[in-house]
């Protein structure tokens, strides 16, 4: 009496087993993860591009209005009367240079290393050295730490291979 049903037979599809459906759409879901994985990292790549291309303009901004105005150059590199105006100028610059050390992140170790070279050079002229001695207390502690240690070479086994990392949970507000 067959009423027995044979539920091992089912077309070469035992218990567990995935038929090409079940495969098809497993390989469309992780083809659609790498894609979406894909163009996230492109789009992340493409956001510090620009960032990077902001950041230049307003270097770019700053270092022509020194070159049109002949005493804003002077108060970096001193040489005239302070005042209030060349003290705000200078104190742009080093701000500047913080907005450049919180964006490090975007940063690839080379870049990283030649802008601490830039850096190094901007902030070994006297008036800016001695415009960071004087507001340095009102920069946030990992910044004083970089320019301290990675700038001024306050410490033993400095390095600038790469950019230091930031937590992410740490936001400051610019000093101005």
């Amino acid at each position: 009496m067959p009423t027995e049903i044979n539920r091992s037979s089912d077309c070469g599809q035992g218990r567990g087993a995935l038929g090409i459906p079940e495969w098809i759409a497993i390989v469309s879901v992780v083809v659609a993860l790498a894609s979406v994985a894909v163009q996230q990292h492109w789009t992340r790549q493409q956001a510090k591009a620009d960032a990077r291309a902001r950041q230049y303009d307003r270097t770019t901004n700053l270092l022509f209005k020194a070159i049109d105005n002949p005493d804003l150059l002077d108060s970096i590199s001193g040489g005239s009367c302070e005042d209030q105006r060349k003290r705000r100028f200078r104190q742009i610059w080093i701000n500047h240079t913080m907005v450049i050390f919180d964006q490090r992140h975007l940063f690839t170790r080379s870049e990283w290393a030649c802008t601490v070279e830039d850096i190094r050079d901007f902030m070994s002229a006297s008036e800016i050295r001695r415009q960071w001695e004087q507001f340095a207390e009102y920069y946030s502690a990992d910044f004083r730490d970089f320019i301290n240690r990675e700038i001024y070479k306050e410490c033993e086994g400095c390095s600038t291979k790469e950019p230091p990392s930031k937590p992410d949970d740490e936001l400051q507000a610019s000093p101005t």
